[in-house]
């Protein structure tokens, strides 16, 4: 087959979008993993790290469906303003706050801004990326949210030490300022006038129907399970890492997003070679062995091969229900479907943290791992029920141009 430009990956709308996204997620890591150390300071522990998580997946869960059907019924673009502009208000104003209380306020606000970016970008990812390779475009759209959680960890913790807690909030405030401005750089629904413009003119009633994609379902219970398990690491880990005399923990999410990224590059092809049930039970086979070294790890290496086998896992995991949930979606349905998929990362997060925030705290970290191992083990289980195989029509099967 001959290459055809129509089915050019590298778009610069895709790379719009990809540059967004990192920049986003790099002050949102930033955050995520600054806040649990400043709770400490002012008096909050192990649970209050799960309160915090705990808010802002909530509030994402209850807002998500709402942006999705915005964002099917007038642009990608506003949601993404949206939520950029929320979490450019959110590090601002983290850095003013001196109580838990104003933290957990605050948190409701980063919410919203991971409900709209998590919607709406593998939404505009999804719209722009060639139909012969969205399988593709959408493991490789893995590749700069799995950067940021090297990147983002990282620099929280080089910043506190070096810097301040506020400098720390400031970077992240001036991080989102730049995605803000880099979003007007999203104008293909502007090009689109039969798609984006039959979009924004039909009203549809909003019930539990337009809501949610009823095709997304059986991904979202695979993805609810997964982000249980990534709740234990957005939450725990720095706390873990202290908790265990362990330096340099900041390693753990190098190590993490080196792999995930490595993954997201091969992802579509192994799901073309091997199929979709085998690359995804091998995937979280690779996590549950993760919980179990992190329950009995107090080394540095012993956790960062952990962190190996994690980014792995969980870098095919998501990839591939996103894969799943897009395939069988209309276009104009995608805002729907990813909201539903993302509905479910949600109320895993939001479990999953207060969850094992109350069982860290009263039995510790082995304990903690444990749990979140077994909970692996279902959605292993869940998934061999549920899932019938089936060709993903959309990776590439030819060797194709990608510049």
């Amino acid at each position: 087959m001959k290459n055809n430009r129509n089915d050019k990956l590298l778009n610069s709308q895709y790379i719009a979008i990809n540059l967004i996204t990192f920049i986003f997620f790099f002050a949102d890591y930033i955050l995520i993993t600054t806040i649990p150390l400043y709770a400490l300071e002012i008096g909050g522990n192990a649970s209050t790290a799960g309160a915090f998580i705990f808010v802002i997946s909530t509030t994402a869960l209850v807002l998500r469906p709402i942006m999705g059907n915005l964002m099917d019924a007038k642009t990608r673009k506003l949601i993404i303003l949206i939520g950029t502009i929320a979490l450019a208000l959110a590090s601002l104003f983290y850095g003013l706050v001196v109580s838990i209380t104003s933290i957990l306020v605050l948190a409701i606000l980063h919410g919203l801004s991971a409900s709209a970016i998590t919607t709406s970008a593998p939404t505009v990812v999804a719209d722009v990326t060639p139909a012969s390779r969205l399988a593709e475009g959408i493991s490789m759209f893995g590749v700069a949210t799995n950067l940021t959680i090297a990147v983002g960890p990282l620099a929280s913790l080089y910043l506190i030490n070096a810097f301040s807690y506020s400098i720390t909030f400031n970077v992240a405030f001036v991080l989102v300022l730049l995605s803000i401005v880099l979003t007007f750089l999203i104008n293909y629904e502007k090009k689109e006038q039969n798609f984006a413009g039959e979009r924004i003119k039909t009203k549809k009633k909003i019930n539990i129907k337009t809501l949610f994609e009823k095709t997304a379902l059986k991904p979202s219970i695979y993805q609810l399970f997964l982000a249980f398990g990534l709740s234990a690491i957005l939450t725990f880990i720095p706390i873990y890492g202290k908790s265990r005399g362990v330096d340099n923990i900041g390693l753990f999410f190098t190590f993490y997003a080196a792999s995930a990224v490595i993954v997201s590059f091969i992802t579509g092809k192994l799901v073309h070679t091997y199929g979709v049930r085998k690359v995804f039970i091998a995937g979280i086979i690779m996590q549950l062995i993760t919980f179990l070294f992190l329950a009995f790890a107090y080394s540095l290496p012993l956790m960062i091969t952990a962190a190996l086998l994690y980014g792995f896992g969980s870098g095919s995991g998501f990839a591939i229900v996103s894969i799943l949930a897009m395939e069988s979606v209309a276009p104009e349905r995608r805002g729907a479907a990813n909201a539903t998929i993302f509905a479910a990362m949600d109320i895993g997060i939001a479990v999953g943290s207060i969850v094992l925030g109350v069982i860290s705290t009263k039995f510790g970290f082995t304990v903690t791992f444990i749990l979140t191992a077994s909970i692996m083990l279902v959605d292993i289980i869940v998934f061999s029920i549920l899932h019938k195989e089936q060709t993903i029509r959309n990776v590439a099967l030819e060797e194709t141009e990608v510049l």
